[in-house]
């Protein structure tokens, strides 16, 4: 098995903090949002995962160190890396097909802003599997129209009138992704309108048309990192999932500490006569003092002190002396709101 994880994007949407690290490696807890797609999908899959290949955008961003981190993502699970360059973000179907030289055999394409929880099994008799959770506003989603025998017959893009509320999670499995290869092809040597894209879709509903069989499998849970709130509420929820499993390092201790679970304290963070959680990430070498902590990311090396927040995210090395009740303060940078402590 191997797993297509397209990743090109520079996530905009989440700056400042994906201003010098991508999107999928920005740190849920423990882990990368990129190693925690793997870990469900991995961890669910009765066959191994052989090679992992990630489609990256230009070497000035995503660059070596990137390419390094991956790598060593990969090496966890026993998997290959491989890695293919998006130059031109021309699309779904473009970005699989940058890959083209690796598309054969069972795999799976992963959406790399996507995490989620719930069942990811393979049906033998499918063709395709298109992952799925029913959601209450599906004019605003990608959903899946099923036939009488609940094969998936089409795929239609923010429908304006009601067809579906299985809406498509961006996580597909192919039992030969060959089949798609050859669609794609066929899509990729036709010239685009203004304002068009090469798209996934297109070779999935050929495969459709040429009678193959796509099944709908439902999640429990989709979790989406687009933005920095979407990133906090998706945190959440996997603490909440892991809450009797907090990942709490010994950590020192100053004057008097309130932590309400679930916490989770990375290596060498100092905290003083503050109150910490629920869910709050805190990442190594953070030092926190005389601060109220909630709903709230911090990651590496960042120092927060006389603030009473919640919903907010600090950048690594940041530093924090305030008390507005929501930050999003970048990688290295600084607000003293409090110019007299």
């Amino acid at each position: 098995m191997k797993i297509f994880i397209p990743m090109a994007g520079k996530g905009t949407r989440l700056r400042p903090f994906t201003l010098t690290c991508p999107k999928p490696l920005l740190k849920i807890i423990d882990k990368p949002i990129v190693e925690h797609l793997i870990d469900q999908i991995t961890s669910k899959l009765t066959t191994p995962v052989d090679e992992i290949i990630y489609i990256l955008g230009d070497e000035g961003y995503f660059n070596s160190d990137v390419v390094k981190s991956l790598t060593s993502i990969s090496d966890k699970y026993n998997a290959k890396t491989k890695v293919y360059r998006q130059l031109d973000q021309l699309g779904t179907g473009h970005a699989i097909m940058c890959a083209e030289e690796s598309l054969e055999g069972p795999s799976i394409i992963a959406y790399a802003d996507t995490m989620i929880q719930g069942e990811i099994s393979i049906d033998p008799d499918a063709d395709g599997i298109i992952w799925v959770k029913k959601v209450e506003n599906p004019s605003s989603y990608g959903v899946v129209n099923l036939d009488k025998d609940g094969n998936i017959s089409s795929l239609i893009e923010k429908p304006k009138d009601y067809i579906s509320d299985l809406a498509v999670v961006g996580i597909y499995y192919f039992k030969d992704i060959s089949l798609i290869r050859d669609e794609l092809k066929i899509h990729l040597s036709e010239k685009l309108s203004p304002g068009k894209e090469y798209l996934l879709n297109f070779g999935i509903e050929r495969m459709i048309d040429n009678k193959k069989i796509f099944k709908s499998q439902e999640i429990e849970t989709w979790m989406d990192c687009g933005t920095p709130k979407l990133l906090i509420e998706s945190a959440k929820k996997i603490m909440m999932k892991n809450a009797d499993s907090d990942i709490n390092s010994s950590f020192a201790k100053e004057g008097v500490v309130k932590i309400n679970h679930p916490v989770f304290i990375g290596k060498d963070v100092k905290i003083k006569d503050s109150e910490i959680g629920p869910y709050v990430s805190i990442s190594d070498n953070v030092h926190i003092s005389s601060s109220s902590i909630k709903s709230t990311l911090i990651y590496t090396g960042a120092k927060v002190s006389n603030a009473d927040i919640e919903n907010s995210i600090f950048g690594a090395y940041s530093v924090y002396n305030g008390s507005s009740k929501e930050v999003f303060l970048g990688d290295y940078s600084q607000i003293n709101d409090n110019e007299d402590n």
